[in-house]
């Protein structure tokens, strides 16, 4: 799974998208009951406080310590350092359990296993995540042409499964119907570009060659924003997948 260090973290923090508000009230009507969820590899706790609005308890936890040490504390939720294959929760514990925009980086085998461990009987699993943005045609262009081909050799093979949208994924469970939720922000061109920072392919290139391709790339992306002073909205491409397990 991957890891964050304490500048990663903090970027990551400001930076992710919260998700679509419908999908927590999707997620409390189907849930068994609204008692107690586990936000599985919770990063900095987006998912973990919106959940926390409709659940009693949420157990959040990640294997990365600065990505906790960066999460929002909040009353009903119990923040934990640990990886998502091995846990120390109690069998049946959880009534949902939730992987936002994280499996493609777990050992779904070892995974599965502790899933069927401590969600009780009849529980929902959720997982989602977001495969790409979309600005408008001249925005697209001017990162097509002059910040992925940068990034073109640092794509890990995870981020491959993402971008399928799971769909290579085997499910251990029959996966359910779920409605559609779109994910839109209204984001700044530094707002747009910390966020293409925060990718996996940024990250492994910036600790090689550093971020010049970022900096050379921003006028551009200036240049080609409708207002360069004005936020606009950008579209990340969004899915869900779901199934209760017996």
């Amino acid at each position: 799974m991957r890891t964050f260090d304490g500048q990663s973290s903090n970027i990551y923090s400001k930076t992710r998208p919260m998700y679509p508000a419908e999908l927590y009230y999707w997620l409390s009507q189907q849930a068994p009951s609204n008692s107690v969820v586990w936000d599985c590899a919770c990063g900095t706790g987006q998912a973990s406080l919106d959940l926390a609005a409709y659940f009693e308890r949420v157990e959040a936890s990640d294997i990365s310590a600065s990505q906790v040490n960066a999460a929002t504390p909040h009353r009903k939720v119990n923040y934990q350092i640990g990886s998502a294959e091995s846990t120390a929760y109690p069998d049946h514990s959880f009534d949902l359990v939730c992987v936002a925009h994280a499996l493609h980086w777990f050992d779904l085998d070892k995974f599965w296993q502790e899933l069927r461990r401590v969600l009780k009987p009849g529980g929902l699993f959720v997982c989602w995540g977001y495969n790409w943005l979309q600005i408008g045609e001249a925005e697209d262009k001017v990162i097509a042409e002059n910040i992925l081909p940068h990034l073109s050799n640092y794509w890990p093979s995870q981020s491959r499964v993402l971008w399928n949208q799971y769909n290579d994924i085997r499910f251990p469970f029959e996966l359910m119907n779920v409605p559609n939720f779109e994910l839109n922000c209204h984001w700044s061109v530094s707002q747009t570009l910390d966020f293409i920072r925060t990718w996996s392919a940024s990250q492994s290139y910036i600790q090689e060659h550093g971020d010049e391709f970022l900096l050379n790339a921003e006028p551009i992306i200036r240049d080609a924003w409708s207002d360069s002073h004005h936020k606009q909205d950008v579209r990340l491409p969004f899915f869900v997948k779901a199934g209760r397990v017996w």
